[in-house]
């Protein structure tokens, strides 16, 4: 699979770009417990292994198995991912791709913080709670903005809107997920525990690495295409499940949205 690795760094850079988006709206306002539930046990301690294969072969075809699951997975034009991790907290994320142009739903929570972003076709929108946007650094400095903005959907400006875009893509999702875990490549030259296991109901592939910095654990659907159920890595804060595939859904501009404009007004007459 040498040809994971090249894939890999070539998505890099647009996940980074949503990173940094992401990012720069929290800062102008907008701030932002790993589980392990749902998961059934089942087939032998010792895993599935085929007679007469050899540990290196079992490892290169959990892997191969991986990429497939990855490949069906994010090949969806409707696909809902729900991510659980220590330091940001909960984020669930509906993502289309309607006419062309990617469009999401994102709403995160940690404690009382919550943020929700909605992209459409030609817009940003986003909303914090008040304990999110006390997040903000300009929180101190300016609590009026914080008064002012807590709750509220606000359209955000043309370039926020396109580089937010591309939280949406399935290109900045994967890679978001292929950062927190080793690749194809490494992964092809271990041995995994595969065995047969139940997920909230849904019959698995589970495949575990016993790693030195903890175990890596993917289910993967047992029945019809190989899709990626959950992933879970704890040495990198990584839990994430997908669900929803291919299952339409619409991404509408939330109603009552006001301008940055009219937020800036208000805030002036606040202080």
């Amino acid at each position: 699979m040498v040809t994971a690795i090249s894939v890999r760094r070539a998505r890099t850079a647009a996940a980074a770009a949503a990173t940094a988006a992401m990012l720069l709206v929290v800062s102008t306002g907008c701030g932002s417990g790993t589980g392990d539930t749902g998961e059934a046990e089942g087939g032998s301690p010792g895993g599935s292994r085929p007679a007469g294969s050899t540990s290196s072969e079992r490892g290169a075809r959990a892997a191969e198995l991986i990429g497939e699951a990855l490949d069906a997975t994010f090949a969806h034009r409707y696909l809902q991912s729900e991510r659980r991790t220590k330091t940001e907290g909960t984020t669930v994320l509906r993502s289309a791709v309607h006419e062309g142009r990617a469009e999401c739903e994102a709403r995160s929570r940690k404690g009382d913080a919550s943020l929700e972003f909605v992209v459409t076709a030609s817009a940003l929108y986003s909303r914090g709670s008040k304990e999110a946007l006390e997040l903000s650094p300009e929180a101190r400095t300016d609590p009026a903005r914080v008064a002012v903005m807590a709750d509220r959907w606000v359209q955000r400006n043309a370039a926020a809107a396109e580089a937010m875009r591309e939280m949406c893509t399935a290109t900045a999702q994967r890679t978001w997920l292929e950062e927190r875990i080793p690749s194809l490549d490494a992964l092809a030259g271990q041995t995994p525990v595969q065995e047969p296991a139940e997920l909230e109901g849904q019959s698995t592939t589970r495949i575990t690495y016993r790693r030195q910095d903890g175990p890596l654990r993917f289910h993967i659907a047992a029945q019809g295409t190989p899709l990626l159920l959950r992933v879970t890595y704890p040495a990198t804060d990584l839990d994430e499940s997908f669900g929803a595939f291919g299952k339409p859904f619409r991404v509408a501009a939330p109603t009552g949205a006001v301008s940055e404009l009219r937020i800036a007004q208000e805030v002036l007459a606040a202080r």
